[in-house]
């Protein structure tokens, strides 16, 4: 039984006066591993300060709602509490749909219906992203401290070495980024929307057109297999069952239904009544109006911070923490044996000559191209099989 829930006075004992021996070997516990911590910590602070300045990744705060995801709920929520009529003069839009002109004009204000804005890296930044790796600055240090000491051959080797290493990865970048843009201009989405046509008699068409010139006001119809290409709030529903696992992760199904009002205690994703873009048609039909599209989407402000923040994954946080590591050694001891060579020689330049030596012993030279070249055949390995490898790492 844990005593240490009551209090003394319950027993009527006197824990101040009387301290029981439990309570002895805790205290005695408790400064041994104060007197523990507190060495180690003198122990970080001299000789760990570097390295876990270099290790210590970036927090990123991806709990915090930011104001865009919260316009884009306060507006959803006010579309699910709202019957379909007056959500329609919400979005401008009528039960007809919108005219072609309308939606030409719609589509140059708001721009493409695309729900993430990817803009490919330039070939200068990949090669600068190329070229800018903790190894590679290691070895062009070590490579000008070699010419520095008149070491011709060790210099050459190693420029050579961070040549090769840049060259094929930017090679291997650059080609996956090309294949990368010419896949997303063949990928298209055709969706169903009602628009209307004629000046004096209005007559309703469904007409298909591509997911990018949907425009908040259209109509769309939808069945099973299709994506929302927005935003929508539900008009007509038939037995409607919507996965939603591109924005929950779960496999599960939701239940939607248009005849349903909302309040504010729902949760968002609960809203019968909403449909997000992203999100596909299980099993059901029906029609409804699409109020966001593009970067106005509840899917584009959620998942806007994370592309942003994208942390460094386990392989790439592991080569940097070598080269890390490697610097704060080299850091460490080169100077020190420097020192010490020319306390006992009493030749400066013969004492940097041996120090560089050094640094260029602890250094893995053949590390990035081996590591590049093994990343890249990997990369052609998967592009056989109709893969793309974006980055090499």
């Amino acid at each position: 039984m844990d005593t240490t829930k009551f209090p003394a006075s319950c027993f009527g004992l006197n824990s101040h006066k009387h301290p029981s021996p439990l309570n002895r070997m805790n205290e005695t516990l408790v400064k041994k591993h104060g007197s523990f911590t507190l060495k180690r910590r003198f122990i970080d602070s001299i000789f760990g300060f570097f390295i876990k300045r270099l290790y210590s990744p970036k927090k990123i705060d991806g709990g915090k709602q930011t104001e865009e995801e919260g316009k884009v709920c306060s507006w959803l929520y006010a579309l699910a509490q709202s019957g379909p009529d007056l959500v329609f003069e919400y979005v401008r839009s009528t039960e007809r749909g919108l005219s072609f002109k309308e939606a030409e004009r719609r589509l140059a204000e708001t721009g493409p219906n695309v729900p993430l804005s990817h803009s490919f890296p330039s070939w200068m930044q990949l090669l600068w992203n190329a070229f800018f790796h903790p190894f590679n600055i290691i070895l062009i240090v070590l490579a000008i401290l070699s010419f520095t000491s008149e070491d011709y051959p060790n210099g050459i080797i190693m420029f050579v070495l961070v040549f090769v290493s840049v060259a094929l990865r930017f090679y291997q970048e650059y080609n996956s980024s090309k294949a990368a843009m010419k896949l997303v201009e063949l990928l298209k989405c055709p969706v169903k929307v009602q628009r209307c046509a004629g000046s004096v008699v209005q007559t309703e068409l469904t007409v298909q057109i591509d997911q990018r010139d949907v425009v908040p006001g259209d109509i769309v119809i939808f069945g099973p297999g299709d994506l929302f290409p927005g935003d929508v709030r539900l008009i007509t529903s038939k037995d409607l069952i919507v996965s939603q696992s591109s924005l929950t992760g779960e496999s599960g199904t939701t239940k939607k239904t248009a005849n349903s009002r909302e309040d504010r205690t729902t949760p968002l994703l609960d809203l019968r009544n909403i449909c997000f873009m992203g999100t596909s048609v299980v099993s059901g039909s029906g029609t409804a109006l699409v109020v966001s599209t593009g970067a106005q989407t509840y899917m584009s402000t959620m998942f806007s911070t994370i592309g942003k923040n994208k942390p460094p994954d386990t392989f790439e946080k592991s080569v940097r923490n070598i080269s890390y590591a490697l610097i704060a050694v080299m850091l460490l001891v080169v100077p020190i044996i420097i020192l010490t060579d020319y306390y006992v020689s009493r030749n400066l330049s013969r004492a940097i000559l041996f120090g560089v030596s050094v640094a260029v012993a602890l250094t893995p030279q053949m590390l990035p191209l081996i590591v590049n070249i093994n990343l890249a055949k990997g990369a052609l390995a998967m592009a056989r099989d109709r893969c793309i490898g974006y980055t090499v790492y």
